[in-house]
């Protein structure tokens, strides 16, 4: 054990000997969760301009803000609104005329004109704004077309559906996430880019470690340690315990580094910690794998990057498997990426324990069993030949 301990512990300061990695661990990770977190944080309301005034307006005004949506920005005039739109101040805005309740009440339909910019949440905003004020536009419309078809004074009908449209029952929405968890917690925020960036970096720096190893072979250090007393099988394990450690090192920094300063939530830490392990398994045997059965160290660091970038792109690293369809989410699922993500989701966002992820653990495992279980054949043969 006391050998293993040394060749994985040297493995772990070769890393930090080289600068370039100082950044790539310790400084990349958290500068590119703090950009895509602060990019698609979920907590970002759109604001849409209005302009205009007049009982619709306020009542339009107060029913946008109440669904959380959108928040209000009053705009003097339709002119001001189009330039605050061209210019991306605003992504969309509504132009009200100012007689649109006497329109309605009149049986006339009310002229709206929605500006709209560019962005890619205009066509929501516009269906946002839109039912708005269709909504508050029917109590008066009705009064309206009552009165022109009957001989009751205006306010006498205005008098009768205003009470009558407030005492009928409301519907009640009750928004429940099927999987279980908080539904407003669905959003593409930080907690969600951290995890994905955890699953990508950890497995991407693990599997870099493939080019040391070649480099051990290169530069006799191998050779080396096969002449001592040590054996093959200590030889073996000490490599795949220094991968592992590496692959350890970057997910418990991120994830304490997230959780100090963005109070990313991981979830149950036993859950937690149980998926670090078995998924730098994962990335140590593939980089095991990689560094015997290669002898170039540069091909291999270029074929690792490639690698671990595409796998990470596959397996929902860095979109969100629920954007994924059905036959990609299917797709993504044969890498261990895809199954660590599903158990941090159910960690952090359904508040599972480990005993919720043991089917994901026992996936990673396979993956793990696997890998290392080639890794060790390929690099004792390997070895052997030094």
């Amino acid at each position: 054990m006391r050998r293993i301990f040394t060749i994985a512990r040297f493995n772990l300061v070769r890393m930090f000997r080289e600068r370039a990695n100082l950044f790539f661990v310790l400084v990349f990770p958290i500068l590119i969760i703090a950009v895509l977190g602060t990019q698609f944080g979920d907590d970002q309301t759109s604001e849409v301009g209005v302009s205009g005034s007049g009982d619709l307006v306020e009542r339009g005004v107060e029913r946008l803000e109440g669904t959380g949506a959108a928040d209000v920005r009053r705009v003097e005039s339709a002119e001001e609104l189009r330039e605050l739109i061209d210019d991306g101040s605003l992504p969309a805005g509504v132009v009200v005329p100012g007689d649109a309740e006497e329109l309605l009440r009149d049986g006339e339909a009310v002229p709206l004109t929605l500006y709209l910019g560019d962005g890619d949440n205009a066509a929501q905003l516009e269906g946002v704004i839109t039912r708005a004020f269709e909504a508050e536009a029917v109590v008066p419309g009705v009064i309206g077309h009552l009165t022109s078809q009957s001989d009751l004074p205006a306010d006498e009908v205005a008098d009768v559906v205003t009470r009558t449209a407030s005492a009928l029952p409301a519907i009640e929405v009750h928004r429940v996430l099927a999987g279980g968890g908080d539904p407003d917690d669905t959003g593409y925020g930080i907690d969600q880019v951290a995890v994905g960036m955890l699953v990508l970096l950890t497995f991407l720096n693990a599997l870099t470690g493939a080019a040391a190893l070649i480099q051990s072979r290169k530069h006799g250090v191998s050779r080396r340690m096969v002449a001592t007393p040590t054996s093959m099988r200590t030889i073996v394990i000490g490599e795949g315990a220094g991968r592992w450690s590496v692959g350890m090192f970057q997910a418990v920094y991120i994830m304490l580094v997230t959780a100090v300063l963005f109070g990313v939530t991981w979830g149950d830490p036993v859950g937690a910690v149980a998926i670090l392990a078995v998924f730098a398994a994962v990335a140590a045997g593939a980089a095991m794998l990689v560094g015997a059965v290669m002898q170039n160290d540069e091909q291999a660091a270029g074929i690792t990057v490639m690698v671990g970038l595409g796998l990470g792109a596959l397996g929902g690293a860095m979109l969100p498997l629920e954007l994924f369809g059905s036959t990609m989410n299917t797709v993504a699922h044969f890498t261990p990426h895809a199954w660590a993500i599903d158990a941090f989701t159910e960690l952090g966002r359904h508040g599972g324990t480990v005993m919720d992820i043991l089917p994901e653990l026992g996936v990673l495992g396979a993956f793990a069993v696997v890998l290392v279980g080639l890794a060790a054949w390929r690099l004792r043969v390997t070895l052997t030949r030094v």
